[in-house]
């Protein structure tokens, strides 16, 4: 079934608000950006949520047009979750030793890098396509993905609701940040590498 005009506006005010309550919540991805913009402005923390919104709209990708097939397989990737929290270990411990409390500006290559290295951290997340189920069931969205444009006006609204969340954590930090004197950067920076390293092995044990 094709949705009508009304039906796809619905869909897509839907799909901003999961967008925007999958961001929301406290977690290593958000802290990363807060931690890069509050340290190196509002531009390197954007990169890590532009990576963020981007797994999301991946993972409802997989909800909205491959449920079945992608479930069954992200649900026993537990190789995934033990990948993340090596990699948040990593980054945990190269804060937590960073000596430098005037970084150098981070250069596109940089964000680029730092965009594809958060789209991965964020896909070894097997529980997300789950609760992408849930949301989509709990809705009643699952009539309305019969169309390849419900789906794609799912897809985008997931990543457009998750975007907005990360502009304005970024521009807060970015704005905050500017204000920090140097011992505050450096400091910040080796509590977030703490919190860091206490996710990773939490994602470990789990």
């Amino acid at each position: 079934m094709t949705a009508t005009g009304i039906d796809i506006l619905t869909l897509f005010a839907k799909a901003l608000g999961i967008g925007l309550l999958l961001a929301v919540p406290v977690g290593p991805i958000g802290l990363l950006c807060l931690r890069r913009s509050l340290t190196l402005g509002m531009s390197a923390g954007m990169a890590v949520g532009l990576g963020a919104a981007t797994a999301d709209a991946v993972y409802a990708a997989a909800a909205a047009f491959a449920l079945g097939v992608a479930a069954p397989f992200i649900a026993e990737a537990h190789w995934l979750g033990i990948a993340g929290g090596i990699v948040l270990i990593a980054i945990g411990l190269k804060d937590i030793a960073h000596r430098d409390a005037s970084p150098a500006p981070p250069t596109l290559r940089d964000h680029m890098g730092v965009y594809a290295g958060v789209v991965l951290l964020t896909l070894t997340n097997p529980a997300t396509v789950l609760t992408f189920a849930a949301i989509i069931v709990g809705l009643g969205l699952v009539p309305h993905m019969a169309s390849t444009l419900d789906g794609l006006v799912f897809v985008a609204g997931v990543f457009l609701g998750s975007t907005a969340w990360w502009v304005v954590l970024s521009g807060v930090g970015g704005k905050l940040g500017g204000r920090l004197p140097p011992v505050a950067i450096r400091w910040t920076r080796r509590i977030a590498g703490a919190v860091f390293v206490g996710f990773g092995i939490c994602a470990l044990l789990n």
